[in-house]
């Protein structure tokens, strides 16, 4: 682990004494994981979205006093000094650097500290973060996934940065007697009961048996490929029934179908399985039919925590009453109490699997949505609500917390308001948590989509839950009904004030601020040293799918480069492109003079829009 000093000369002399021996082949891009902590609340999205129009840099993981970011060896020395620049009392640590062309295939996890003494030899303890609370580990898949813990979550790519505007909410205290009228007639027998239907579990093609678990892997279209015995299908059963559910409410129901490949060091594959997110919509009734409130809860379990898990999966129960059929069971009981209502926005519900295996199914939903492969595209989607582990009271305090990051602090906000607006004798507690990236929220938050997480707990240190999740303990005799009916009441409640009229809006100052086709465009290095092999990139945000032309002249106004990139593909996708390299290379294959050129960066999109800039380039031979 390298540290960096204060002072910039330090830093340079300090980097130039450790780049031949840490980084070998100058030749080769390094990718530095660099930690970023600052003793106050002041890194702010905002601040790191202004850094990285600067420089170019990938958010990994975010706290409330830290960040992780990867970045380049040649983006380095800027994002450092920006930093310092930026925040007085910052410390700027490297903590791992890898070849850049291997970054693809090196994966980071967060996990609680007591994990340490499971950990395989073949993983690389990178940092301890969160006041000692979690451990950075390098690892794979494989080393980590059999770990009996909640609190464990791979890092993400990149967690995009002022991507979308973050939202107000405008609710007012004015009376609703149909809403009223349906809270006063919620009970929690209907919830308990979808909670025992599906820890139970019962076949629905052989009457009479019941799988008791809903593991992810437990799907019938499974390949193991390690010679043992291939799976039942206790999980597609589960979805199935739920999808049922859904189907009996009037609501348009599909299957979102992804596969999931495991491996392990020294034996390669082991085993394909294909999980099912089931997706069912509500349609809106109102001018913002087009726009979309998801309600979200997983309905895969583990027993990871009970002996023999490992070897035994095919058969052990995993019940997983309070985590999760009881945020599934909020979904179905919402769905049903406001079907008949008329809403200005739609609602979709979706039942995740593969939660329990690293978000695999959440994840693989947003990376259609970002990938625009989705039937929903990320400006649909005004907010997500996450139910996870909401079943559950001990201590005889009946609390439920809402976990939300910066942009999704209007969605708290609105619960806090109708908890207050209908005086449910529940203690709600908000907490300001963007490292918290262990449930389905997560991969929302990674791509710019405003989610909250609603659960019984949302504390490392909580002694209500985290006894009993993951194991076969996690029965109904966890459940508290009471809890139940107040989490029930606050859903419908919430949704209901929501999308009964679009009350959420962008602040006109910020909706003009991100309101450009082109943005956060970023050159580096520059100057560019071509005598030392060095090539020029361009890093650029577009709003919208666009045709790009990136022209370079020289003093006299020829152009001596030019690169097009068609509308919708790389280089001219919405979102951030990064596809743009020149090597100072003419057509005849010599290098350019050394001076300052312009370049030209030209967007045009399909509705007409078009943005141009101009940055002024250093070549030196």
């Amino acid at each position: 682990m390298i540290r960096l000093k204060p002072s910039i000369s330090n830093y340079f002399f300090i980097l130039f004494l450790f780049l031949p021996t840490v980084f070998g082949n100058a030749n080769e891009p390094i990718q530095h994981m660099v930690k970023v902590f600052v003793p106050s609340l002041s890194i702010t999205e905002q601040k790191l979205w202004q850094i990285q129009q600067r420089v170019p840099f990938k958010l990994r993981y975010r706290s409330i006093d830290s960040v992780l970011v990867s970045v380049t060896t040649t983006a380095l020395p800027q994002f450092t000094a920006l930093i310092r620049q930026e925040f007085a009392r910052s410390t700027t640590t490297i903590l791992d650097s890898q070849p850049l062309s291997k970054m693809s295939d090196v994966n980071y996890y967060v996990l609680d500290t007591s994990l340490l003494p499971d950990l395989s030899e073949h993983t690389n303890l990178v940092d301890t973060l969160d006041s000692g609370r979690v451990v950075l580990v390098r690892a794979n898949d494989s080393d980590v996934i059999g770990l009996p813990v909640h609190f464990r979550a791979k890092l993400p790519l990149e967690i995009l940065v002022g991507a979308r505007a973050p939202r107000l909410i405008k609710l007012t205290f004015q009376p609703n007697i149909e809403l009223e009228q349906i809270i006063a007639n919620i009970s929690p027998q209907p919830w308990r009961q979808i909670i025992q239907t599906m820890t139970l579990n019962p076949d629905v093609s052989t009457p009479g048996y019941q799988f008791l678990s809903r593991y992810a892997l437990r799907v019938r279209r499974a390949i193991q490929h390690d010679g043992q015995p291939e799976p039942d299908s206790a999980c597609d059963n589960s979805g199935e029934w739920i999808a049922k559910q859904f189907q009996k409410l009037g609501l348009v129901v599909g299957m979102d179908s992804f596969q999931h490949t495991r491996s392990q060091i020294g034996a390669g594959k082991i085993g394909t399985y294909t999980m099912n997110n089931i997706v069912a919509t509500r349609p809106g009734r109102g001018p913002n039919r087009d726009q979309f409130y998801l309600l979200v809860a997983h309905y895969d379990s583990i027993s990871s925590k009970t002996k023999g898990w490992q070897q035994q999966w095919r058969t052990m129960p995993a019940p997983g009453a309070s985590d999760n059929a009881s945020g599934v069971a909020i979904l179905l009981e919402v769905a049903r109490l406001v079907r008949n209502l008329d809403l200005d926005c739609s609602i979709r519900f979706i039942a995740f699997s593969g939660e329990e295996l690293f978000l695999y199914g959440s994840k693989h939903y947003c990376h259609q949505i970002k990938s625009e492969t989705a039937d929903l595209s990320a400006d649909q989607i005004i907010g997500v609500l996450n139910f996870d582990l909401i079943g559950h009271d001990q201590d005889g305090n009946l609390d439920i917390h809402v976990v939300y990051d910066e942009r999704s602090q209007w969605l708290a906000n609105a619960f806090k308001t109708v908890n207050q607006k209908y005086e449910f004798p529940l203690d709600l507690r908000l907490q300001y948590n963007p490292s918290f990236i262990y449930s389905d929220h997560s991969p929302f938050w990674e791509i710019g989509i405003p989610a909250v997480l609603l659960s019984e707990e949302s504390s490392f240190e909580s002694t209500e839950s985290i006894e009993y999740i993951h194991s076969q303990a996690d029965n109904m005799d966890k459940i508290t009904d009471s809890l139940g009916e107040l989490a029930v009441k606050l859903a419908v409640a919430t949704t209901v004030e929501l999308a009964a009229n679009n009350n959420s809006y962008v602040p006109k100052a910020r909706e003009k601020e991100i309101s450009k086709l082109l943005w956060n465009v970023i050159l580096f290095p520059n100057p560019v040293n071509l005598g030392q092999g060095e090539s020029l990139s361009l890093d650029y945000f577009l709003s919208e799918p666009s045709k790009v032309e990136i022209n370079l002249y020289n003093n006299n106004g020829w152009s001596i480069h030019n690169q097009t990139y068609r509308i919708g593909k790389i280089g001219g996708k919405k979102g951030r492109n990064s596809a743009f390299r020149w090597n100072g290379k003419m057509e005849n294959g010599q290098l350019v003079a050394g001076g300052v050129y312009t370049l030209q960066l030209t967007a045009l999109a399909r509705s007409g829009t078009s943005e141009t800039t101009y940055l002024p380039v250093a070549l030196v031979r």
